[in-house]
């Protein structure tokens, strides 16, 4: 059966852009071409088209274009490869998909989709205290850390203002570190948009809320053997 984003991709080539058939069938060849690539270099063992993580897609997508053969392959080829994989990645990411809202229906299946086997993970986690995180909310009075005038909603478990536990330092840069980042000096309470902001805001928005945080923990994080400047709090974590 055809990978499902591989038909959409399809439909939308045809459908949304109303491409010919012959251009359809290029985009198609070089991202073929890529899979039988990134295959070759023991980067994935199916399709590209069975990535389903974005930031993996995009992760292959440097790693292809800094490898030496494929650049030779994509020159010898005038660039169709990388152009192909740069398409599909603007519509992976929804870019090419921004005001499309009357056309979506046109990617929608002739037939219903059926579900594929369940896929199995395997993955390690650094360990990470609910107990912690409660108490944080707690200790902050169920306010935002950034403005503690932020408003949410009233949850149902707590009947308090619903508010989100975060990690100044993610907690999956512990490697880096001798000493436990899952640590009352390096958990801080935010609301949701504040929390959604600091991991995907503009970078120069998070930057100034990294610095406020730093200026608010830096001192209780020496205490719990995580030392650093300001600078290099904010770059280690703008970096990940």
């Amino acid at each position: 059966m055809e990978p499902l984003l591989k038909t959409y991709y399809k439909r939308y080539l045809s459908e949304v852009r109303r491409l010919k058939p012959s251009t359809v069938k290029h985009y198609c060849d070089a991202l073929n071409n890529i899979t039988r690539h990134l295959q070759g270099m023991k980067m994935i063992e199916g399709s590209i088209y069975d990535i389903l993580d974005l930031h993996q897609l995009k992760d292959l997508r440097t790693i292809l274009f800094a490898d030496p053969s494929f650049i030779a392959q994509n020159k010898k080829g005038n660039q169709m490869y990388s152009a192909g994989l740069n398409n599909y990645v603007k519509f992976a990411e929804g870019t090419n998909l921004l005001g499309l809202h009357h056309d979506v229906a046109k990617l929608d299946m002739p037939m219903p989709v059926r579900t594929e086997e369940p896929r199995h993970y395997e993955a390690k986690h650094w360990a990470r205290s609910d107990i912690l995180r409660e108490q944080t909310l707690a200790v902050a009075d169920y306010h935002c850390e950034m403005d503690g005038r932020h408003q949410t909603f009233v949850a149902e478990r707590t009947h308090k203002p619903y508010m989100e536990s975060h990690h100044a330092i993610t907690i999956h840069l512990q490697s880096r570190f001798s000493y436990s980042l899952d640590v009352y000096a390096n958990l801080i309470c935010l609301c949701p948009v504040c929390h959604r902001k600091i991991h995907y805001g503009l970078r120069d928005e998070r930057r100034e809320m990294l610095y406020e945080i730093y200026e608010k923990r830096h001192e209780r994080l020496a205490h719990s053997g995580i030392t650093m400047g300001k600078e290099e709090f904010a770059d280690l974590i703008l970096a990940d």
